[in-house]
């Protein structure tokens, strides 16, 4: 009887499925770990998100060893947080006056303008979000 490991269907081919099917189950494998750790049933903290899960899966993003997680999300220097910083204290001296804080509705405003299509080369918002925030409240 084969394992559940040994066994693949008529139709799976070795040099058609078998490699692809390796890097994505890596992938896989630490999205489920992530996510049982965010349900609280187990799982490990990897900082592991679906973005992360489609670059590595898409081999366009190394993955960690499982026992490792996935490269703090930062900006650096200056020179990557200089937009995201100045966008948030632009953002707070236009739309200050109608929200004296940083609250949902200001952050899908701004998240909705950082993604617009147009606008490509840009780190994720995910990523610059606390900086943006940082920007609007010095922006006050």
């Amino acid at each position: 009887m084969a394992t559940r490991d040994q066994w693949r269907p008529a139709w799976w081919k070795e040099d058609k499925h078998e490699s692809a099917w390796s890097r994505v189950k890596d992938a896989l494998r630490r999205d489920w770990d992530q996510t049982k750790k965010d349900l609280h049933i187990g799982g490990h903290e990897l900082n592991q998100d679906v973005r992360d899960t489609v670059k590595q899966a898409a081999g366009k993003q190394a993955i960690p060893p499982i026992d490792r997680a996935n490269p703090p999300k930062v900006i650096g220097d200056w020179d990557e947080a200089e937009l995201p910083l100045g966008y948030g204290y632009g953002a707070r001296r236009e739309f200050g006056q109608d929200h004296s804080s940083w609250d949902d509705d200001i952050e899908t405003k701004l998240r909705g303008d950082w993604e617009d299509p147009r606008n490509e080369g840009r780190k994720d918002w995910d990523d610059v979000k606390g900086i943006v925030k940082r920007g609007w409240e010095t922006g006050g």
